[in-house]
């Protein structure tokens, strides 16, 4: 079933939509929270989990404009999942990548140049590359699991992750965003 079929689905026959919408992408949902919450129970992980579902059930009218449906869910898990650690915590984590590019992303034009750029850099990325970037920093992979996953070592992982890092940073620079 297609990303299209499931949409229009999800608009006309809402519970069948939604039962399709679990099925296909209900364990790459999970991954996030599981890899986001690592290290809480089980039951913050559902939660989340389920919460990311409801989510995107509450924003079903913005599928129309999101250019991936599994991407936008991907975002929406993140989201409930940091959404938990800190209802948990009581606190604001923040994450690896936030530690390097600090980039002040206040004002909303700002914020969509900036968003932007990253999509561009990382589009362009070689796909070996981009997958390493993308289930570290968007999927919240430990290193091991990706290098396991991709068939090579940890160190060359790290490597990866540093040095296209450091390209988004000097991108986001060039775009006149201040690090």
């Amino acid at each position: 079933m297609t990303d299209g079929e499931i949409i229009t689905l999800l608009m006309r026959e809402p519970e069948r939509g939604f039962a399709a919408l679990v099925e296909i992408y209900g364990g790459v949902v999970k991954t996030v929270c599981k890899n986001t919450l690592s290290g809480f129970g089980r039951e913050d992980i559902e939660e989340a989990a389920a919460d990311s579902f409801i989510g995107l059930w509450r924003s079903r009218e913005k599928l129309l404009e999101a250019a991936s449906l599994k991407g936008y869910l991907i975002g929406i898990a993140r989201n409930c999942a940091l959404d938990k650690m800190r209802s948990v915590l009581k606190i604001a984590p923040s994450a690896a990548i936030d530690s390097d590019i600090d980039a002040d992303l206040t004002d909303e034009i700002a914020r969509r140049a900036n968003i932007e750029i990253v999509r561009k850099t990382i589009g362009a990325m070689p796909p070996f590359e981009r997958e390493i970037f993308v289930r570290r920093y968007y999927l919240y992979e430990p290193v091991k699991s990706i290098a396991r996953h991709i068939g090579c070592n940890e160190k060359k992982v790290e490597n990866t992750l540093h040095r296209y890092k450091e390209k988004l940073k000097s991108e986001l620079i060039k775009g006149g965003i201040n690090i």
